[in-house]
């Protein structure tokens, strides 16, 4: 829900925003996205390798200082080993009679003092024999008797071992003849000694320093960025006391429990660790024959800053880039727009009314285009207000002329409704028929609400002419109406049909000297979205040449003469045409069909138009 709310304010500040400043924070918006990405990509990767590059240097370190670590095993041992194989030696602790001053001095010059029992690894720091002989006088710095060291806590430890070995670091020392502690850590190895018949005889201990044991953990070269310390079979840390990078870190006893947690319950060899917000990489390895592991704390504060500092100097850089681009951007982007907004000016001036406006933009571009189809737009408005304008003062001059004949048209009116009624009276019922015809239309011509009526209603209308004009021809005249009922509420101009039927019989039925009657068909049909409206009649019909002028003269603007009629209301086939051409448009209008001494054919196209409930429009 955040997000959405989040997204659709963006959405809204940015939909409020100019097309220039849209383009220029899209623009920066595109741009800034992939930097972000690559920077942080990049940044990382050079993370990632600084990191592999450092695990890879530190391993490498271990190993070595793992390989010291076995060859100084080794060298004890084999000090170990020197004394427990030294017959004579073993056969002296192993003999528990009394001693003789002689035997005991001659041992002491000839043995204990020998080179053979000393080691030759000057890195031993001593090598040591507890005897359980309380009677046998004590040599040094080789022989001293056991019931000095059993208070100490790896004793019971070594007893423990049965014959094998104990490796033990020491913080601290105690010079036994002396008691005087010795500041040095060191580490033993212990190791129980028994005679032939697997009786003990003591045990023997070799120690060394244990910067010569550790020499790359007591180095006095270091880079302040790390520290190597040991963790012993006993879970203690034993550390440089030299060495202050772990001290200046704050690393305390709680961090070296997780760390030991971590190198013990997870089985990794390396890892990161956080401290203080600051990243360490732990790598360690095992120590199997001390049962001990070594391990190295590597500050990465410095690697995370440059980091960190290459990324946001990449950042800054790309910002600087981004701010120049983006002025270039609106800079370009004002030039490339300059003439939408000069047409959004002449807009501005179309919108308050003025249809007049110049739009003075060329060229071949986008905007030069639209501009164009703009001044187009407006000659068509200004040419459609002219239309309508026109429009508007034909109806208002159709309606003054109706207006100006009701005036006699209803005294008119009035008189034939009586005369009509006189004719009932003397039972002349075809003269009450015919003054019934033309009182219809008389009235159909003296409402006027609006310009459009139904199709029904003209041919109505134009029945009752017919009717009237059989009185004047002897019923010479025959009106066929074919038309599907769908189509008796199809829209058209009122008084359209009538000027066309009159036309028919003055021009075409009555100047013929046929025998056959006069007949007129009026036909409609629907095709696609239009209808035609088709009036027929059988009269003289008209030449090929009079033809192509009479379609010329309905269609163009010029003179009228054949064709039309100036009886009635004095609306001819050209006024017919224009009043649909001004009301519908220049698609529609009718055009005249003829085959001379056969036929003559009015053919009106209008738009389908359906008036659904039609009850008397006029």
């Amino acid at each position: 829900m955040l997000l959405k709310r989040m997204i659709k304010r963006i959405y809204r500040w940015f939909s409020r925003l100019s097309l220039q400043n849209k383009l220029v924070s899209l623009y920066t918006t595109l741009f800034m996205i992939p930097v972000f990405v690559l920077v942080f990509v990049l940044s990382h990767e050079f993370y990632e390798n600084v990191i592999s590059d450092t695990i890879r240097e530190n391993e490498y370190l271990l190993e070595m200082e793992k390989i010291q670590v076995q060859k100084n095993i080794e060298a004890m041992r084999e000090a170990a080993q020197t004394l427990i194989s030294d017959d004579q030696l073993i056969h002296f602790v192993s003999d528990r009679r009394d001693k003789s001053v002689r035997e005991l001095i001659e041992f002491q010059n000839e043995h204990i003092d020998s080179k053979e029992l000393q080691s030759v690894n000057p890195l031993i720091d001593y090598s040591q024999f507890y005897i359980d002989d309380p009677s046998l006088m004590e040599m040094w710095p080789l022989l001293f008797r056991e019931n000095r060291i059993k208070s100490r806590p790896w004793y019971e430890r070594v007893m423990k071992q049965n014959g094998t070995e104990l490796w033990w670091l020491k913080r601290q020392d105690y010079r036994l003849l002396s008691n005087v502690p010795d500041d040095n850590p060191k580490i033993s190895l212990f190791r129980e000694v028994k005679d032939s018949q697997n009786n003990h005889l003591g045990m023997i201990e070799i120690s060394m320093l244990q910067r010569n044991f550790f020499p790359k953990m007591y180095s006095p070269i270091t880079d302040g960025q790390s520290e190597i310390f040991i963790i012993d079979q006993e879970k203690e840390v034993f550390t440089n006391p030299a060495n202050k990078f772990l001290r200046e870190h704050k690393f305390k006893k709680k961090h070296f429990q997780e760390l030991i947690q971590q190198l013990t319950q997870n089985g990794k060899n390396r890892f990161i660790y956080m401290n203080n917000s600051i990243p360490y990489l732990i790598a360690s390895t095992e120590i199997e024959e001390l049962n001990m592991k070594m391990v190295n704390v590597v500050s990465l504060e410095k690697i995370d800053s440059e980091t960190r500092k290459v990324r946001y100097m990449t950042i800054i850089i790309a910002i600087v880039l981004l701010a120049i681009l983006s002025t270039l951007t609106y800079v370009i982007t004002s030039l490339l727009l300059k003439k939408m907004y000069k047409l959004i000016e002449n807009m501005k001036q179309v919108e308050k009314g003025d249809f007049t406006t110049k739009i003075d933009i060329d060229g071949r571009d986008e905007f030069s285009t639209l501009a164009f189809h703009f001044r187009n737009m407006l000659s068509k408005i200004n040419h459609l207000i002219a239309e309508a304008v026109n429009k508007q003062a034909v109806s208002k001059d159709t309606e003054l002329r109706a207006l100006k004949t009701q005036i006699d048209s209803h005294f008119l009116y009035n008189t034939l409704e009586n005369i009509k009624m006189m004719a009932e009276v003397e039972g002349k019922y075809e003269i009450s028929d015919a003054l019934t015809s033309l009182g219809s239309m008389m009235r159909y011509n003296i409402k006027w609400k609006n310009e459009f009526v139904v199709l029904s209603e003209e041919i109505a209308h134009i029945k009752h002419y017919v009717m009237i004009m059989n009185l004047r021809l002897d019923r010479e005249l025959v009106l066929d109406v074919v038309i599907p009922n769908e189509l008796f509420n199809q829209e058209m101009l009122k008084l359209s049909l009538q000027p066309i039927v009159e036309n028919a019989i003055k021009h075409g039925i009555e100047p013929s000297k046929a025998a056959t009657r006069g007949r007129i068909i009026v036909n409609a049909y629907k095709d696609n979205q239009f209808v035609f409206v088709e009036i027929t009649d059988n009269g003289v019909g008209i030449d090929e040449t009079d033809l192509a002028i009479l379609n010329r003269k309905i269609i163009h603007d010029e003179g009228y003469s054949n064709g039309q009629s100036q009886s009635g209301n004095g609306i001819g086939l050209k006024n017919v045409h224009e009043r649909i051409v001004l009301f519908y448009g220049k698609e529609f209008g009718l055009s005249v069909r003829s085959v001379k001494g056969k036929y003559t054919s009015v053919v009106i196209k209008l738009p389908y138009l359906f008036i659904r409930g039609a009850n008397g429009n006029v």
